[in-house]
């Protein structure tokens, strides 16, 4: 049996789907973990006795773990492989949410967020490789595009349950949130260990035996995987300023509570999901390079527009607002995990298009610190010019993307002449 008669005797077998619907919902709880922050923000800031500077630097602190992290984790998946690469990362998840939930300082949550930032930073890593890994090019548009709503999915899941667990008028009920989340992290990494086998044959793998093995520097000496390194960096930054800070928006701006911010924040939510899935079938039906990277660079200019309304909108247009924020949410993030393996020069260094745009998630995560400061000493107005200038980089970057990419596949066909 020939490697490429293996590879569709798995993919055919529903393995494939098996590791993928593992890999997503444990992608999923890792946003889970991370989201529980801003879902209880207004109990663990008087709990800790801290502004709002100082939470949104501690929401940041993911960020600067993982923008080392990221690096360590490409290698490892060179290595090791995607699957072992994973259950590092979910097991630091977890440790980090049990010091997290144990808690009583500022202090430990934030050695407690140090640790749970190699997960939330290297997930995005790893997920887009073993996917890549399981399945087809022509089959990873639906998979990637569930795979790309992680974060809001998580978001979602932890705004709509966190009530069930916390007192309004209790500010140290914010524990019982932390330890739920504890709860599901375990679960899902004991299953990823148990279950959970590596491809016997990985479609990452070159089709010709004889060619040489891929060096990681090949991976990092490319413009492309920059690239959507920054604007990947970009649209974290956008969007953690509203994923993070916009229910506290709502409830300094518009008079709301904490739970009637979460249902609100929620129709975005709803709308991620819908738009990530959404495309993800678009992704299977258009497999062309510069196709998908136009919808990417319309996409990005929806999302960037957005982005400089997040924290002007008034009441009057804010479900319309969170619609719109949300369907071009979903979209960006999942055309660029879908062509993961596009954007690095050969789909053998996918892991490094996928670290490094892990990497841009970071420095987001990093600059979303600065949003705190400027918020708490000069008002919610004063991030407008900011949040315009992330969008614009977004959209250079979507099209700088595609004039790259574009012209490398026009060299591949003149070499193949």
């Amino acid at each position: 049996m020939t490697k490429e008669e293996k590879r569709t005797e798995i993919f055919n077998s529903g393995r494939a789907w098996i590791v993928a619907c593992v890999a997503i919902i444990a992608s999923i709880l890792i946003s889970v973990n991370c989201n529980k922050l801003p879902a209880t923000m207004s109990l663990v800031i008087p709990a800790l006795g801290i502004d709002t500077g100082m939470a949104a630097n501690i929401m940041s602190l993911n960020g600067y773990v993982g923008l080392v992290m990221t690096f360590v984790v490409a290698a490892i998946i060179m290595k090791f492989g995607a699957r072992r690469a994973t259950t590092l990362v979910l097991a630091c998840a977890a440790l980090g949410a049990v010091i997290s939930a144990m808690a009583t300082s500022v202090e430990l949550l934030v050695v407690g967020r140090l640790i749970e930032g190699v997960g939330y930073a290297c997930i995005g890593s790893v997920v887009p490789v073993i996917i890549s890994e399981w399945f087809p090019p022509s089959k990873r548009g639906i998979p990637m595009g569930l795979f790309s709503v992680w974060v809001p999915l998580g978001s979602m899941f932890i705004m709509g349950t966190s009530g069930f667990f916390f007192n309004v008028g209790d500010p140290q009920s914010y524990h019982n949130v932390f330890w739920f989340v504890v709860v599901l992290l375990a679960i899902v990494t004991v299953i990823w260990i148990l279950a959970i086998r590596d491809p016997k044959v990985s479609y990452l793998e070159e089709v010709d035996p004889n060619a040489p093995k891929p060096k990681m520097s090949e991976g990092f000496k490319s413009l492309s995987c920059w690239i959507s390194m920054i604007a990947f960096a970009a649209f974290s930054l956008g969007t953690a300023c509203v994923m993070n800070f916009e229910t506290l928006y709502m409830v300094q701006t518009m008079g709301m509570d904490q739970l009637g911010a979460n249902t609100m924040m929620n129709i975005a939510n709803i709308a991620v999901v819908i738009g990530g899935i959404a495309i993800g079938v678009v992704m299977n039906l258009v497999t062309g390079n510069t196709q998908r990277l136009a919808i990417l660079v319309v996409a990005s200019v929806v999302l960037g527009i957005s982005f400089s309304m997040a924290y002007s909108i008034g009441e009057g247009m804010l479900v319309p607002w969170l619609i719109l924020f949300g369907l071009s949410n979903g979209v960006v993030p999942a055309i660029f995990f879908t062509m993961v393996a596009e954007i690095a020069p050969r789909p053998e260094l996918a892991g490094i298009s996928s670290s490094l745009m892990s990497c841009g998630q970071c420095v987001g995560g990093i600059l979303f610190g600065l949003v705190g400061v400027i918020v708490s000493s000069a008002g919610w107005g004063a991030c407008t010019g900011l949040l315009m200038g992330v969008g614009i980089v977004l959209v250079v970057g979507a099209i700088a993307l595609m004039v790259v990419i574009k012209a490398r596949d026009a060299k591949k066909v003149q070499q193949d002449t």
